[in-house]
């Protein structure tokens, strides 16, 4: 399967290919004009024009399809451009058999140099379908020798032997145009991938597969300036895992990351694609929980440490009891930014922790209070 990379450069080149052979065509128009009769040349020259219109729409063709990734299509429009290319190969030798016929020795070379000189620009622009541009070649080159072997003088003798010379050296150039273009490519493929897999580091906590605390803090000062302007409800949850360092010291930091891990799989299961779920510590969490109010995301805490609490954890076919203490804020001229509200649940998250923990706090008096509370 032909790289789809190589397709786009033969799609991106094919207008300034097309251009220069109408200009070479129209070059042959007037040369031979004099010998050749008008109606015929007129003709070919049409067809020339017929040919370009097909080669650009072929492109455009190969374009749509490539966008969508549809290989049986783009097999299809490649069978169409070898087709095409054998036309244009067939009219170019027409071209030499008209000033054969028409025209008067030595007319058959500038005819010879015009198509050498093809063929050598065909490999600029038609070496990415290497196979194609072969078929090409052959069906340009093979009737300007059988033309040479026609005349057989010297001279045409002469230009045969540099024919034969000049055709493994073309192979040869537009073979190695073709590997140095697909090297390019997956080299360039290569390193969109790396900078890509960067990207997500960045973006994403290597364990638990979700959004890292960095990421976090940038994408939700956007969302809730977002929010502020269009005068949108948004709250944060701060999720942290009850007694976690117990469980490292009597199963091991291996069984920590199991249940990191699962946790944050059975967290997710209850997310919405608006809301923003990160790891923001060790064993804390926050998600920004958008177009919701207070008192929905306290609905929202409630669910997800009831779903955690019945949750069986097995580690090493041992069943570990799991429970988390979650605080919620809610945006507010108070805590208006993603630093204010952080540091709002946060608040909450230790009180919750600091009596009696497996609960859900959302705000607390001036006493110390504490005014929600799910045990």
């Amino acid at each position: 399967m032909i790289h789809p990379k190589l397709i786009q450069v033969l799609v991106d080149q094919t207008p300034r290919s097309m251009f220069a052979m109408l200009i070479v065509s129209a070059a042959y128009f007037g040369v031979f004009i004099r010998y050749i009769p008008f109606p015929i040349l007129l003709l070919w020259f049409s067809f020339q024009i017929v040919l370009a219109a097909y080669r650009l729409h072929n492109a455009k063709i190969f374009d749509k399809y490539l966008k969508v990734n549809n290989q049986q299509e783009i097999q299809k429009q490649k069978v169409c451009f070898v087709i095409s290319n054998l036309f244009q190969a067939f009219m170019w030798t027409m071209s030499s058999i008209l000033a054969v016929i028409y025209a008067p020795q030595p007319f058959e070379l500038v005819c010879f140099v015009m198509i050498i000189g093809i063929i050598t620009a065909a490999a600029l622009s038609m070496s990415t379908l290497f196979s194609a541009y072969l078929v090409f070649f052959f069906a340009m080159i093979i009737p300007q020798i059988i033309i040479l072997f026609y005349y057989g003088e010297h001279q045409h003798i002469g230009l045969i032997v540099l024919t034969l010379i000049f055709i493994p050296a073309t192979i040869l150039l537009s073979k190695t145009l073709h590997d140095n273009r697909l090297m390019i490519i997956k080299d360039h493929s290569k390193l969109e991938e790396n900078v890509k897999k960067l990207h997500q580091l960045s973006m994403i906590d290597n364990l638990t597969n979700i959004y890292n605390r960095r990421y976090f803090f940038n994408i939700s000062q956007d969302l809730i300036s977002i929010a502020v302007r269009e005068q949108k409800k948004v709250s944060l949850l701060m999720i942290d895992i009850d007694y976690f360092k117990n469980i490292n010291d009597t199963y091991g930091h291996h069984a920590g990351d199991y249940i990191l891990v699962h946790l944050v799989k059975e967290v997710d299961k209850l997310m919405r694609k608006s809301d923003v779920f990160a790891r923001v510590g060790g064993e804390e969490f926050a998600v920004l929980l958008q177009s919701t109010s207070l008192e929905g995301a306290i609905f929202i805490a409630d669910k997800i440490r009831t779903t955690i609490e019945k949750k069986e954890f097995i580690y090493n076919s041992t069943a570990i009891e799991l429970t988390i203490s979650i605080g919620v804020a809610e945006l507010s001229k108070k805590n208006s930014s993603i630093e204010a509200l952080y540091k709002e649940a946060d608040k909450h998250l230790y009180f919750a922790k600091n009596n009696g923990r497996n609960s859900v706090a959302s705000r607390y008096s001036s006493q110390g209070n504490l005014d929600y509370k799910v045990i």
